[in-house]
């Protein structure tokens, strides 16, 4: 399948560099530098594409997060995640825009999307937990709840970013991160390229160049 990852590969530094903007398969296939009739080959349809573009940048990133996460402070590893995703806003823009079109059950991606946030939830959930154990969250927080208010929160800053270049996506998930840890003698998020070099070298290698 080699053939299939390389045109994954060029689809996903297109819209990395380019941005998504609604694409047509055939205007993905030309910034991919590809013919549309190979793209519908291995992925059947542009959702089967979009689809296969974010399931790899998950992969990545749960391959990262499992290599650089602190153990004990596995919520930095979200807030740095966000922090980098700033450098590809295009596959920013395809998350949000393509999750909003699978809202409708009829849709091919949307029982895929309900178990992508099914599991988002719970990684952070157990990132609550571990942090609950290490004395940085109050034990009498549900973990689960405040997964899906980190999670929500986490979508909402880097939706209003998109928006207004203006909006401190990573400010204000760190806050959240912080209030969170508000009874830790040490509540601040530590962040760095250096604590997340694998992270770092995956997004930043995709962004445009300055």
């Amino acid at each position: 399948m080699a053939r299939r990852e390389e045109m994954l590969e060029a689809a996903i530094r297109a819209i990395a560099g380019s941005g998504f903007r609604r694409l047509s398969l055939r205007e993905i296939a030309r910034e991919s530098g590809v013919e549309s009739a190979h793209l519908v080959y291995y992925f059947g349809s542009r959702d089967g594409l979009l689809q296969a573009v974010i399931e790899r940048w998950d992969a990545d990133t749960q391959v990262a997060r499992a290599a650089e996460a602190d153990p004990d402070r596995p919520l930095d590893f979200l807030v740095e995640h966000v922090r980098l995703n700033l450098y590809v806003p295009g596959l920013v823009h395809l998350l949000h825009s393509f999750a909003a079109e699978a809202i409708a059950p009829s849709h091919e991606a949307h029982a895929f999307f309900r178990r992508r946030y099914a599991l988002a939830a719970k990684v952070v959930s157990e990132s609550i937990a571990a942090e609950q154990a290490a004395g940085l969250i109050p034990t009498d927080l549900d973990p689960a709840a405040e997964a899906q208010r980190l999670t929500a929160v986490s979508d909402g800053v880097q939706l209003q970013a998109l928006l207004d270049e203006r909006v401190d996506a990573v400010a204000l998930l760190a806050g959240a991160v912080e209030a969170l840890r508000s009874l830790s003698d040490d509540p601040a998020v530590r962040l760095g390229d250096e604590s997340v070099p694998l992270l770092t070298s995956l997004r930043k290698g995709l962004a445009a160049p300055v």
